[in-house]
């Protein structure tokens, strides 16, 4: 309710948001979030399903609020360089969020050279919030390298002048047999359709495009 009420003054979920949230965040699972990094002699899973509570993953083309964590969970952490760190986005993905710099090079669209250094956190200790409500954690500090995800993974194949960047996401409505859908449901999920297009691209920031068809 808090991350609602700085996108909308009545906290209520906007329209289709939900839907974007869903969509976006197993639409993200074709990539994300099962790669390590090999830190030193030590191989850090960073998932391994969806990315850890404590992965540095702000996004990097923000769909709806300033500060978003990864569509495929993690945070957005502020060290506060006195071994504690502050959460500033969790890793819950509704509202609607974009993705990280680590999941648009898992997708194909950057480069490693435009992914900047991040961090994990571990052994997380709530110590408190401050004065905004935001949690604050003690942990141990982890910085971690896009090359160190290469180094555990190998590099992306296919590199992201090859990769794919046209997706279509075919959507279905299902009615009881015989029956036709209503014409609210249609104008439902062509909603969801119109939203899905530009979720897409404004958090892939118009590296990709997408269509949708409804059946």
């Amino acid at each position: 309710m808090k991350q609602l009420a700085e996108r909308t003054g009545n906290g209520k979920i906007p329209p289709y948001d939900y839907a974007m949230s869903q969509i976006g965040h197993e639409m993200g699972h074709r990539w994300s979030a099962f790669v390590s990094a090999k830190v030193g002699g030590e191989t850090i899973e960073l998932g391994p399903t969806h990315w850890a509570t404590g992965l540095q993953v702000q996004v990097a083309f923000p769909y709806q609020r300033p500060t978003e964590a990864s569509a495929m969970g993690g945070g957005v952490w502020q060290d506060n360089y006195d071994g504690t760190f502050t959460q500033l986005d969790d890793d819950y993905y509704v509202p609607a969020t974009g993705w990280s710099y680590l999941d648009l090079y898992l997708m194909g669209f950057i480069s490693p050279t435009e992914v900047p250094d991040f961090f994990i956190l571990r052994n997380l200790v709530p110590a408190g919030h401050d004065s905004n409500g935001h949690a604050i954690f003690k942990a141990d500090r982890t910085k971690i390298t896009i090359q160190e995800v290469i180094a555990a993974e190998g590099p992306r194949l296919l590199a992201v002048d090859q990769a794919q960047k046209n997706f279509n996401t075919g959507m279905v409505i299902v009615v009881e047999h015989d029956k036709t859908p209503s014409p609210k449901l249609i104008e439902s999920v062509n909603g969801i359709r119109e939203r899905w297009i530009d979720y897409w691209t404004t958090t892939t920031g118009h590296r990709s495009t997408m269509t949708a068809d409804s059946k």
